[in-house]
């Protein structure tokens, strides 16, 4: 046992982030630093339902918490799953109070800390709760942790940028007492060049293959993977460049070519591929969530907008190129330098922004084909993963 917190050693810790699932996927770098820290952590992970899938089998987590959640608002149709139904339900709040009393986690580390999650974890009875600092619920934290601004520490910035320095930020509180170092001394002699997510391993089930089967793809590795679902308008690229960046693909010797159709079926896709003189079969069908990563985890190349598989592309170690719209890369595509991985991003006056639908809507048209095709070619050699 060597993490501490307060002079106490802690046997046991739950991680939480509720949703969504590129930030579940961005926290996976909270379980690897535990573990390794300590291997015999019991380690348990709460999130909605839906993210679920994400951390089924993940190596670095004891025990998986699902979260009933009945999504609302104007993102729940682009949430369901690929037979338009919502996410399958976890257990519901009360019950998840009454399990997570049952474990008697020393520490929560909430990295949502929205007020249901704070109450979660406080009504769990948790003895240390390491949480967000915004707000009221503030108080329902026994450690209320504000990440570490750059001009403050730009030597932990260094090695945990952006949205993961912000997860691994709430765990400074922490001390390694076999080495004597606080969290921040041994992440920075342990990690030193960084770290990226990692996800376990998916398996394509009959359905995964049968698609690839039909695509044209015989082996692991032998195929471009494009990714055009898009939660929201303004993190979208139009079907007319995703069919220019095919043909100029196949052109370029990067076949076969494969898209993975959103859930709601992507026929406008479907349409783009064909008229870059692909085969139907070349846009596979909507796939659940586990079965899409199968196929993103045996993939080439992963082409994609802004999104949860954008991230988890990285997690399972994909040479990936990312188009950015309205986000701030710095900020939510953190992985360059840590492997091939690559952003586009158009800067226009007003990036970046929050908007989820735009009437001047110019940063992610502004990116072009030619330029991806690039990016891709630029992944093969020495700094591919450069922005």
């Amino acid at each position: 046992m060597s993490w501490t917190l307060e002079g106490e050693r802690l046997r046991s810790v739950l991680v939480t982030r509720l949703r969504y699932l590129g930030d579940i996927v961005m926290s996976t770098v909270v379980l690897e630093v535990l573990r390794r820290g300590d291997p015999d952590l019991e380690l348990g992970y709460l999130c909605e339902d839906a993210g679920v899938p994400l951390l089924r089998g993940h190596p670095r987590v004891t025990r998986v918490h699902g979260l009933s959640s009945r999504r609302r608002g104007p993102d729940a149709d682009a949430r369901r799953d690929a037979d338009g139904r919502a996410s399958p339900r976890g257990a519901g709040f009360w019950s998840s109070v009454r399990d997570l009393r049952r474990r008697r986690y020393d520490l929560a580390v909430d990295l949502f800390f929205n007020p249901r999650s704070a109450w979660l974890v406080r009504l769990a009875g948790t003895r240390f709760r390491i949480g967000g600092s915004r707000g009221a619920r503030s108080r329902l934290f026994t450690h209320a942790v504000n990440a570490p601004a750059e001009s403050v520490d730009p030597t932990f910035r260094r090695a945990a940028p952006g949205g993961l320095g912000e997860h691994l930020g709430r765990l400074l509180p922490l001390r390694h007492e076999l080495s004597g170092l606080d969290f921040r001394d041994w992440y920075l002699e342990t990690y030193p060049e960084g770290l990226r997510p990692t996800l376990p391993v998916f398996t394509p089930t009959d359905t995964a293959r049968r698609a690839l089967d039909a695509a044209g793809v015989s082996e692991d590795g032998g195929f471009t993977l494009l990714v055009p679902g898009a939660t929201w308008p303004s993190k979208a690229w139009s079907p007319g460049n995703w069919r220019r960046l095919a043909r100029d693909l196949v052109d370029d010797g990067r076949g076969p070519v494969v898209m993975l159709s959103p859930p709601d079926g992507g026929g406008q896709y479907r349409s783009a591929l064909a008229g870059a003189g692909l085969s139907g079969e070349s846009c596979l069908p909507p796939l659940p969530l586990a079965e899409a990563l199968s196929v993103v985890a045996r993939s080439g190349t992963v082409i994609t907008v802004d999104g949860g598989l954008m991230h988890a592309a990285v997690a399972l170690g994909r040479p990936t190129v990312a188009l950015l719209g309205p986000t701030d890369p710095e900020i939510w595509f953190p992985y360059a330098g840590l492997g091939p991985y690559r952003a586009l991003c158009a800067r226009p006056d007003c990036h970046p922004c929050d908007r989820h639908d735009c009437d001047d809507f110019v940063c992610m048209p502004t990116i072009d084909p030619e330029q991806v095709v690039a990016a891709v070619a630029g992944l093969d050699g020495p700094g591919g993963g450069r922005s």
